[in-house]
């Protein structure tokens, strides 16, 4: 066997302290699922199979696979041994009860299943203990290698039969469920593993017929408890008769769980060498374009960033030796449907041709719309509000700790004693479901108007409030937090991040002051400054300057998420205000717009008290009236 040894750390969606090596073999094209004859009617067609499926299919499948408990942390070393492992001498590899194999097998035919291959990958369990072994050497090493030392005192055999393990299989460190680890092998795109996605592609090996997996705890020199785990990947059992496949992409053709594939996740296409020609390579292209909002990327060879966009043709043997890898920018997270181009591709005759096929992504498991914390008195509950469009239901809600917030089967909080703690729903894919911080304290006499408690509560199920946020009620507020909330509102109703370019790189239009809310504010029109370079962030803000930064909010929105305007159109202005007189000229499209489109109200008496200082719980308010008009479902 020749190959290389990859360290790398895994893709944000999984903890940053997880590190994989990839097991590399250079196989030409032995294991690959040949053509198979058109007579042969048993035959798994892999590309009819994810174009036709149905988000009901998919849901049906997870049903089946899914993890046996929510969160990440259910396989502990005091948990998932049938005989724990020694890791002095005399050593043992000790063995992993049974239901926690079948829990990875789930993983990996979970994925393989969404790739349109065949479900069907069984425990070798004649592997069992070589796995094990796998495991144990570099445990007792506290170091992730295929090619590892051997520890003092370790039997010769017993050390053969681990490194036997650790040159043939997925390696893992910090991960602590076999689930966890598959899904962190199917992102594959850290700097270290993207221009291969190795482990990936060895997963989606269309030979692969069986697995084993091996895992075992080590003590690290700050306390942690750090689980090294085992894959075995170089399986080819499967005959070549069974499958057909045009390609193999991560992520498929037709419908596909936004859920498993993070906003940067590289794309895949595995092409089977059959069909095509994998020494002609030099004039491949992708096109992707993005249907929401009509945004295309164009990759080839130039795109050698692998920290940023990326482009790659891969043809070395991991699984499948033909990849056309590629990654865009600026994406925080997929939705609804991508068309993917491939161009300046050969076939075997010599023929140029291309391949082109859509993914459309959707929300499989609930979640959260809350993206910031929340903070309740001790006593005090809130309703958590589930994004819409998600297929499952039957929700599973967990407090990490008990002692300080509560919750219930519908999703009640309830705070018990001060402090924080997370709240999730259906945290089953290693952090693909976020946690909400709750932040609990004590009872306290400041308190919302009566007649904004209705609306405040509904802004704080949606997490519109952020803890820092939530005080000073009858306050004016400040320009700064108004921004900052504003922002955030943004980013919940849009369910995606916001924080790139100018944000992130803290170039600020303002001379006194910087800060990234502030600065994308300015860039998409939310906000201006008050004079030339100066954003007065602690100035305050009237009602009829408000009406026109909602309106610019509002606009905003329409710009990053097109779809929005398709749902709500900007009515005619509405009757006037009996102090219409006290309206600013520049300010009267504004408020009879905002009126219209209900983000704002009088104050009473068909009052609108242009001049009067917006306060925070009217800036609660407010962002709850734009987020009803234009949270993504």
């Amino acid at each position: 066997m020749s190959g290389k040894d990859v360290c790398s750390t895994v893709n944000r969606r999984l903890y940053k302290t997880r590190m994989i090596l990839l097991a590399v073999t250079l196989l030409g094209t032995a294991g690959i699922a040949a053509a198979p004859s058109a007579a042969d009617a048993a035959q798994v067609n892999v590309n009819q199979q994810t174009v036709n499926r149905t988000k009901q299919e998919i849901v049906d499948k997870w049903l089946t696979y899914r993890p046996m408990e929510t969160g990440g942390n259910y396989m502990t070393a005091d948990r998932i041994y049938e005989t724990a492992p020694s890791l002095t001498s005399p050593y043992s590899a000790g063995k992993i009860q049974q239901p926690y194999i079948e829990d990875g097998l789930n993983a990996a035919n979970f994925v393989r299943y969404l790739a349109g291959l065949p479900d069907d990958l069984t425990a070798d369990w004649s592997l069992e203990k070589q796995q094990q072994t796998g495991a144990l050497v570099n445990a007792v090493n506290n170091k992730l290698e295929h090619t590892p030392a051997k520890p003092a005192k370790m039997d010769e055999a017993m050390f053969q039969l681990g490194y036997t393990a650790t040159s043939s299989s997925n390696l893992f460190m910090g991960s602590r469920t076999f689930y966890d680890n598959v899904l962190g092998y199917m992102s594959d795109s850290d700097p270290s593993n993207i221009d291969r996605v190795g482990h990936r592609r060895w997963i989606l090996n269309p030979a692969m017929k069986k697995t084993m997996f091996g895992m075992v705890y080590a003590a690290t020199s700050n306390g942690y408890s750090a689980p090294y785990a085992t894959m075995y990947a170089f399986n080819r059992t499967r005959s070549a008769s069974e499958i057909n496949y045009d390609y193999v992409a991560w992520p498929s053709a037709g419908y596909f769980p936004n859920e498993v594939f993070a906003g940067d996740d590289a794309w895949s296409v595995s092409l089977n060498p059959e069909h095509y020609n994998r020494n002609r390579t030099d004039r491949i292209k992708v096109e992707l374009k993005r249907e929401r909002d009509g945004r295309e990327w164009s990759f080839d060879a130039g795109d050698t960033d692998k920290t940023n966009e990326y482009f790659n043709v891969e043809t070395n043997g991991y699984g499948i030796p033909f990849a056309v890898i590629f990654r865009p920018d600026g994406v925080d997270q997929y939705d609804g449907n991508y068309q993917v181009r491939i161009t300046g591709l050969y076939d075997n005759s010599g023929q140029e041709t291309s391949l082109v096929f859509q993914t459309n992504f959707f929300r499989l498991l609930p979640s959260l719309v809350a993206r910031y914390s929340i903070q309740l008195e001790k006593g005090e509950s809130v309703k958590l509000s589930l994004r819409a469009g998600a297929q499952m239901s039957g929700n599973t809600y967990q407090s990490k700790d008990k002692t300080i917030a509560q919750v219930d089967a519908n999703g009640v909080v309830k705070g018990t004693g001060a402090g924080m703690t997370l709240v999730s729903v259906d945290d089953y894919i290693g952090g693909g479901n976020h946690d909400i911080q709750i932040i609990v304290r004590d009872k306290d006499d400041e308190q919302v108007s009566k007649w904004a408690a209705s609306d405040y509560a509904a802004a704080k199920s949606n997490g519109l409030i952020d803890a820092d946020f939530d005080h000073s009620y009858q306050k004016p507020i400040s320009r700064y937090y108004f921004t900052a909330l504003a922002v955030q509102m943004l980013e919940t109703a849009l369910d995606r991040s916001l924080y790139s370019g100018d944000a992130a790189s803290g170039k600020s239009p303002f001379k006194d002051f910087d800060e990234w809310h502030v600065t994308l504010a300015s860039k998409l029109g939310i906000i201006s400054g008050t004079s030339a370079g100066q954003f007065s962030p602690n100035a305050t803000i009237t009602r009829e300057q408000a009406a026109t930064l909602l309106l610019n909010l509002y606009n905003a929105a329409l710009k990053l998420n097109p779809e929005t305007a398709k749902q709500v159109s900007v009515p005619a202005a509405a009757a006037k205000f009996a102090d219409d007189g006290s309206i600013s000229a520049w300010a009267k499209d504004s408020v009879y717009r905002a009126a219209a489109l209900s983000l704002m109200k009088g104050t009473g008496s068909n009052q609108f008290s242009p001049k009067g200082k917006l306060t925070y719980e009217q800036t609660y308010i407010l962002m709850q009236n734009v987020f009803t008009l234009i949270e993504v479902q």
